[in-house]
């Protein structure tokens, strides 16, 4: 309605949070739940088949937005004329800009209300407001360019409706690279599994440990390790000392 290609691009951005929350509140709901005899493993893969799919449907608006915003780039160095942005989307811009604010206060406010919020939550949250608002202050100021004197500022709406679109792709991208990382069992990173393997080394009575596997389930992880102990302990002794490591790991990872 507004001829914008840049508040186009800023609403499936504002759908790749959603797709973003929707995970969350699966892995509170669904993942979260225990495992059974019929998901020996627990139901994290869940989480990874929605946001494989999320992310195949951002990936495809992604991509027409980016079709669409550097086709009319691509008429604007030519020379050609392009519809430029109609003050509608400008207020259309600014409201969501001042809608998004006055939602984060009042959440602010629950939140503290609210006991037993998790630091983890309120961190996540704060960042994808300040995320979020960067985006759109960043789309409001280039939709009000385009009604700057000189023809010139014309292009300022398809720029940014291009950055977005990258942006957009950039993501899905992302998230598709570890769905199917995930789907393909794939271990997790260096990283981690040195932290793990210190974990188990440094655990009283361990010698030395040996064979990690580890894979993401969801939300998760699974690991699976053997240690050396030594040979004059029985098994009691032995079982004492891998429950330690177990709880040790649990604590570090959940």
């Amino acid at each position: 309605m507004g001829n914008s290609t840049a508040l186009l691009a800023d609403a499936i951005r504002s759908f790749s949070e959603l797709i973003g929350e929707s995970v969350k509140l699966l892995e509170h709901f669904i993942t979260s739940k225990p495992e059974d005899w019929n998901h020996n493993y627990g139901y994290g893969k869940i989480t990874t088949l929605f946001t494989g799919a999320g992310a195949c449907v951002l990936l495809f608006t992604g991509v027409q937005s980016f079709t669409l915003a550097s086709g009319e780039l691509l008429m604007f160095i030519q020379g050609r004329g392009t519809e430029t942005p109609e003050m509608f989307a400008l207020y259309a811009a600014a409201f969501t800009l001042v809608s998004k604010e006055i939602i984060h206060f009042f959440n602010r406010r629950a939140g503290k209300q609210t006991e037993g919020i998790s630091s983890e939550i309120d961190s996540y949250t704060r960042k994808t407001h300040i995320r979020s608002l960067f985006f759109s202050c960043f789309v409001t100021l280039g939709i009000g360019c385009t009604f700057l004197p000189g023809k010139n500022w014309a292009i300022a709406d398809s720029l940014i409706a291009v950055l977005l679109s990258l942006y957009l792709l950039g993501t899905s991208s992302k998230l598709l690279y570890g769905t199917a990382n995930e789907l393909i069992e794939a271990s997790l990173d260096e990283e981690n599994n040195r932290k793990i393997r210190e974990i188990i080394n440094r655990t009283e009575g361990v010698l030395d440990s040996g064979e990690l596997k580890t894979r993401r389930i969801g939300n998760g992880i699974a690991i699976n390790a053997c240690i050396t102990v030594n040979n004059s302990l029985n098994i009691q002794e032995v079982a004492e000392i891998a429950d330690l490591v177990e709880t040790r790991l649990k604590t570090a990872y959940g």
